[in-house]
């Protein structure tokens, strides 16, 4: 028995048998770390990416500060102009007001030159109608 085991045949099958079992483990190892170099070189990329989002929020974070800046000066003009609408709607009610009384004062202005082209024209006459 332990001629056979010892053959030449015996042994260069059983080392074939070897080879091969050894070679596609050696093919299931690469294409394994083949798919680890893969996802090594993806999550690389993410990270970079990820760092590039930061980056980005960090620039976004100071925008968005000057637009609240903005905001803020904004809502400060708008209540001003508010303001200033009042104090103009104020000042129009005046100017209704004075317009009001400058018409009144057009109508005895223009009663006083009747009056005075009547004296001019008739001097007796003004004297009789003094009190109207």
């Amino acid at each position: 028995m332990y001629r056979r085991v010892n053959n030449s045949r015996y042994v260069v099958v059983g080392i074939s048998g070897i080879v091969v079992v050894m070679s596609v483990f050696t093919y299931l190892m690469w294409g394994i770390a083949n798919r680890i170099d893969t996802m090594t070189g993806t999550i690389v990329r993410l990270g970079t990416d990820i760092h590039t989002m930061t980056e980005v929020q960090k620039i976004m974070v100071q925008d968005i500060s000057a637009m609240s800046t903005n905001i803020g000066i904004m809502q400060t003009s708008v209540q001003n102009m508010d303001t200033q609408l009042l104090a103009m709607s104020r000042n129009v009610a005046i100017m209704t007001g004075s317009t009001a009384n400058m018409n009144n004062s057009m109508a005895r202005m223009s009663h006083d030159v009747g009056r005075t082209s009547n004296m001019f024209s008739s001097p007796m006459s003004y004297f009789w109608n003094m009190g109207q």
